[in-house]
């Protein structure tokens, strides 16, 4: 049975400072208090090895993401440099971080590693992006499906404007919506749309979806969203917009950009015609959706080999780059991983 998967926002914590690291230990331990799959002092102490490494390794410090993630804790440390050199040239299945930056940040690494169930990074100049799920393994698979995203609200605190969804399956749909403005009020507006969604899988037709949010859409202030169906079997993605959600296919060196259509949903205009952009997919291909939260002007030249690693550290690095910290924003990456080693 096909069921739609969304994750709540994440917690941004600074780092620049002993204190933040501190502040971060116990702000995850109080959210690993309510998930009772998690070992006791197993987050605490991964938080604290991602927060030490980012306050003695990285220039100047930098911040995790950290959130509820089903049964779980994820965490994610970013920071703008100066890398690991060299790190970003191994393959995706070589995990064990190198001895680059001294011995103190490979060992840290390899604690966070030993207690994490999934367990990434990426490093270039630019900065350093490590990835852990904490918690027990998801008992159900998701196929050739692999997804991740990045949801920070506006001051890294507090209710998202902004939501995702992926229901994966043979037609793997995806959406990201954006309620007007932020705060509570926009986040009800989200909370409608994945509602829909929700009820809409397996969702066959982007067209109906998008009606039905509209309607959903006008108890609240309205928003905008992006939606997709992705079919594998006839390689094609169909995308729906309404508002200014971006996305782009991404299969090896092309780039496919996904058209956004002006409107919104909810409001008592009449709904914007829907018209739906076909686009080829193949093996190997990946789907980004990011609310407007994220500059529309980003691009991955500047990030070798990105594509290859987990999709949450895609999300992260984008958001790191390109997010804007006047709006809640947030990245949906979703991979088909047919036909890759």
């Amino acid at each position: 049975m096909e069921v739609a998967l969304s994750g709540s926002e994440h917690r941004r914590h600074e780092i620049a400072a002993e204190e933040d690291v501190g502040a971060l230990r116990r702000a995850v331990a109080r959210t690993a208090a309510g998930q009772h799959a998690l070992r006791a002092g197993v987050a605490e102490l991964v938080a604290t090895e991602l927060g030490t490494n980012l306050l003695r390794h990285a220039e100047p410090g930098g911040y995790v993401l950290a959130r509820r993630a089903g049964e779980g804790i994820e965490l994610i440390s970013v920071d703008h440099g100066p890398g690991m050199t060299a790190a970003v040239l191994a393959p995706p299945t070589h995990m064990a971080p190198p001895p680059y930056r001294g011995s103190g940040l490979s060992a840290g690494l390899n604690v966070v590693r030993r207690h994490a169930t999934e367990f990434d990074w990426y490093s270039t100049r630019r900065g350093t992006v490590v990835y852990a799920m904490l918690g027990p393994i998801a008992p159900a698979p998701h196929g050739s499906w692999r997804f991740g995203a990045v949801n920070v609200p506006l001051g890294g605190d507090g209710e998202s404007g902004d939501a995702w969804a992926v229901a994966p399956g043979p037609q793997t749909a995806a959406l990201v919506v954006d309620g007007l403005g932020h705060g509570p009020g926009a986040a009800a507006a989200a909370r409608a749309a994945i509602t829909v969604f929700r009820q809409q899988v397996p969702v066959t037709d982007l067209d109906r979806l998008v009606r039905h949010a509209h309607e959903a859409l006008r108890a609240t202030r309205g928003g905008v969203l992006g939606a997709c169906l992705i079919d594998p079997d006839r390689g094609e993605l169909i995308y729906a917009a309404v508002g200014n959600i971006t996305g782009r296919v991404l299969t090896g060196t092309r780039s496919t950009h996904l058209l956004d259509r002006p409107g919104t949903l909810g409001t008592q205009l009449p709904l914007p015609t829907v018209r739906l952009q076909h686009c080829p997919w193949e093996p190997g291909s990946t789907l980004v959706l990011a609310s407007d939260g994220i500059r529309s002007g980003w691009n991955l030249e500047e990030h070798p080999h990105l594509l290859d690693r987990h999709p949450a550290i895609i999300a992260a690095a984008l958001h790191r780059e390109y997010g804007r910290t006047t709006d809640d924003a947030t990245v949906l990456v979703v991979r088909d991983t047919r036909g890759m080693a």
